[in-house]
């Protein structure tokens, strides 16, 4: 059996880094799972229907493990998309009687990692909601060779492979991790107390070990619980929680009831009611509280199982072994001779081939590495064994310490691979995404930016000659024989298919490019845009995509710079970090999150806020040292206020040396949107206009003291308060998931389709309409040289690709541009 292990991804400016173990039968993602972890294996077309083991290296941080939420999601719908289909196929099968296929992929996913791994994704639960795939995360609590440090059995093995884990302490926590808000210490306080006047007093083992087993079962409920929203159930009216819709029996009908409920004044009938029960998983209110955050960095060791020595056919033959009979020797089982004699494996099998695997060595940061050199495995002569390669994760300029330089020295049989962010190259990591924009530049260079880059390569070489930097792509044959490739190394992007511009769509750009320059076209701009403020506003889609990230869309987000006021994040999906780090340079970054205002989130679907945690860490830290110190206003639902705050509690992610984050839970209707003026946000007033699409989801019209006027939609069907509320605007950014051909999907999924949403702009009167979130790579929007509002405004239409630019006084411009992008989708395809 052949098996090899591959680097798939390396930390750069959007990923981290990551393995794939891969047999034929089975894969096993090794490293972090960071955010845009899923979206670079997609774009390495990686099969996750085959990821059913995945062990996560490093420490229980969101660094780290931001990816792991999203792509337990997508694995879950890629398991539950195949079953699916298979049951449709044998629905067909059944009726012609031909022989049923069989379910593919795991039974159970099972992720792996350090202390503090099962609550991250417990804190989940209000957003996570999926059946019939069970997901078990392992936890390693303590050292699991803590009793024996010579002990060499496994800590998990199936029958591909055996793994050891090896847990690494940073020496001395870092203060600021292990800091807590004043209202998260008083609210783990108030259940500690609640705990003990509940509850008969526990060993503290026994009361970690009680509250692990809680915080499990959450999981369980998370991803395989029976549920189902159709199901009615019975219970006493005083016992409903309200808001729920209620119903009775009634002459042996369902019906709504719509007497007295709890909480009313006045007696409340003692009588049975009907009523759906929520997902299990949130009626949870309050998770157990952790012991602390985890300073537990998880390094691994593994090892294929081997396999059996050649067999030898010539040698069985002399013993009178019949070749039907062969195949039970190879098997390991012992077969008669012709005379009798019992015939052995070992007789006529040669010599075994041992197990043959790699160490994963995940140290983050200098505070680790005495912990890490202490561990008695590296000194294992049996775990050791061969173990000829060592992949290592590193954190800030680990690797030119002193100490790790001589540990890979000492070991001069063994290959280093190192991926760390001084060493790896932070090149493109998407480079689908990355060589259409170029190719649009070429069309219009104003609206799309080069990303940042950067190919360099460290020479490691003076460690010695058996270190190098790791390179997704470089592969390890395990098996066989051991032996290591560089013929699959990802090469770096040329982006000399930038020059494959069909010369008809570069015809077309040329005359916008002529068009924008004319005086006449230049005063009409400068007429019809003279009453609309702030035309220095910039407009940079981060995320453009629905529901999963892409390789041409990420998933929601936009940036919107307003000079005089500020910046504003529209949603925040996953990478949205990764996303801002390609569009700016490390300084001007600081800049732009130094002066970030405002992050709104429309709604809890993952795909528009699972970057949310990283964003408020990257403010953190650029405003670390600002005084005075700044204040950042999160617009979000109730239940993302809770899961930050509970997340908070293994990681910090909302204050810190006493800088608050302010999160505002949506409100509807409001009587009075006026802001104060010394509002952080500085916005004149925020109006949030519920919508429909999922629970609690909500759309802003934003208001700035200059007159500016900026609608989102979110996700949504096509809102009647929200044309209400918006009106006049003079940006609206509106979701437009499915084409006009699909309006009965827009129907069912509560989304809008294209020309709903430009209905919208028009009813609203809109100035400036940027449609986004899309379910295809590109959509065709109509050219209309001139469109107007319901009361003759002007109006431009332009649609988002991510990482595009666009500034609020430069629509008419980019709308020049739109034959010639629409001509190239034509010609090149639109897959």
């Amino acid at each position: 059996m052949t098996n090899h292990v591959q680097i798939t991804t390396t930390p750069t400016a959007d990923t981290g880094g990551s393995l794939l173990l891969h047999f034929d039968h089975r894969r096993y993602l090794f490293g972090h799972l960071s955010e845009g972890t899923q979206r670079a294996l997609g774009q390495r077309k990686v099969a996750m229907a085959k990821l059913e083991n995945m062990f996560m290296s490093g420490q229980t941080k969101w660094e780290y493990t931001g990816g792991m939420i999203g792509m337990m999601l997508t694995v879950a719908d890629v398991l539950e998309g195949s079953r699916k289909e298979i049951e449709a196929q044998n629905q067909a099968r059944k009726q012609s009687q031909k022989a049923l296929l069989e379910t593919k992929g795991p039974e159970r996913i099972e992720i792996h990692g350090g202390r503090n791994l099962t609550y991250s994704l417990a804190t989940a639960r209000y957003f996570v909601f999926r059946k019939g795939m069970p997901i078990h995360p392992v936890e390693c609590h303590d050292d699991p060779r803590i009793a024996n440090p010579e002990a060499t059995n496994p800590d998990w093995e199936d029958d591909a492979i055996q793994v050891w884990k090896v847990p690494v302490v940073a020496g001395e926590p870092q203060a600021r991790s292990r800091k807590r808000s004043h209202e998260v210490m008083a609210a783990e306080d108030e259940q500690v107390a609640s705990d003990h006047t509940t509850q008969p007093t526990l060993a503290p083992q026994e009361h970690e070990r009680l509250n692990r087993e809680g915080v499990a079962a959450v999981v369980e409920d998370m991803f395989n619980s029976d549920w189902s929203k159709d199901t009615l159930c019975e219970t006493k009216l005083h016992n409903v929680s309200l808001p729920a819709t209620i119903f009775v029996r009634k002459n042996g009908q369902i019906e709504r009831y719509k007497g007295p409920l709890p909480g009313d004044k006045g007696p409340v009938p003692d009588i049975d009611v009907l009523v759906r029960f929520p997902w299990p998983a949130t009626k949870v209110v309050r998770l157990p509280s952790p012991k602390q955050p985890s300073d537990m960095s998880v390094c691994y060791i593994v090892k294929n199982r081997g396999r059996r020595g050649k067999f030898n056919p010539q040698l069985a033959k002399q013993y009178g072994i019949k070749p039907v009979e062969f195949k039970h020797l190879a098997a390991g089982k012992t077969v008669k001779g012709a005379d009798g004699v019992d015939v052995t494996p070992d007789m006529v099998l040669g010599e075994r081939i041992k197990p043959c695997g790699f160490a994963l060595v995940d140290i983050p940061s200098l505070s680790a590495v005495e912990s890490f050199l202490a561990r008695p495995e590296w000194k294992n002569s049996t775990l050791m064994e061969n173990v000829p390669i060592f992949y290592w994760l590193l954190g800030p300029t680990v690797i030119d310490d002193t100490r790790i330089q001589s540990f890979m020295r000492e070991r001069p049989d063994v290959n280093h691979i190192v991926l760390a962010p001084q060493t790896s190259p932070n090149m493109v990591t998407i480079e689908s995404c990355a060589i259409l924009l170029a190719k649009l530049r070429r069309i219009d260079p104003d609206r799309f930016p080069l990303l940042n880059f950067d190919n360099s390569v460290r020479d490691l070489s003076f460690i010695g000659p058996n270190v190098q930097a790791g390179r997704v792509g470089m592969k390890t044959m395990l098996s066989p024989s051991f032996s290591m490739k560089d013929d699959e190394i990802l090469p770096f992007p040329t982006f000399e298919e930038a020059g494959a511009i069909p010369e008809e769509v570069l015809a077309l750009a040329d005359e916008a490019k002529a068009a924008i320059k004319e005086p006449k076209f230049m005063a009409e701009v400068q007429q019809v845009e003279k009453d609309i403020p702030n035309r220095d506003a910039e407009i940079i889609p981060l995320g453009t995509g629905s529901a999963l990230p892409s390789k041409y869309r990420n998933v929601s987000s936009t940036l919107i710079r307003v000079p005089q006021y500020g910046n504003y994040i529209l949603d925040a999906g996953e990478n949205t970090m990764g996303q801002l780090r390609r569009a700016f340079p490390a300084d001007e970054l600081v800049q732009i999150l130094r002066n970030l205002r405002c992050i709104f989130i429309s709604h809890m679907h993952a795909d528009h806020h699972l970057g949310t945690a990283s964003l408020l860490r990257a403010w953190c830290d650029a405003t670390e040292h600002i005084s005075p110190q700044p204040r950042l206003v999160i617009y979000c639902p109730v239940s993302m206020h809770l899961f930050l705050q509970e997340y908070g509690r293994i990681e910090n992610i909302q204050t810190v040396n006493g800088r608050r984050i302010e999160a505002r839970n949506v409100v509807w209707p409001k009587d009075d949107a006026k802001l104060p003026e010394d509002d952080p946000t500085r916005l004149a007033s925020a109006v949030l206009v519920p919508v429909k699409h999922c629970q609690n989801s909500y759309a802003p019209v934003f208001t700035f003291p200059s007159g500016l006027k900026i609608a989102f939609s979110g996700d949504c069907r096509p809102s009647d308060s929200l044309v209400k509320a918006g009106k006049g605007a003079t940006l609206l950014i509106h979701e437009s998931t499915f084409d006009d051909d699909k309006k009965g999907d827009a129907i069912a999924k509560k989304h809008s389709t294209m020309s709903e949403a430009l209905d919208v702009a028009y009813r609203m009167g809109a100035r400036r309409v940027l449609l986004t979130h899309f379910s295809q790579r590109y959509a065709k929007v109509p050219i209309a040289e001139k469109r107007e509002t319901a009361d003759g405004s002007d109006q431009a239409v332009l649609l988002a690709f991510d990482q595009m630019r666009v500034k609020l006084g430069e629509f008419r411009q980019a709308q020049k541009f739109l034959p010639a992008i629409r001509r190239y989708f034509e010609l090149t395809g639109a897959d």
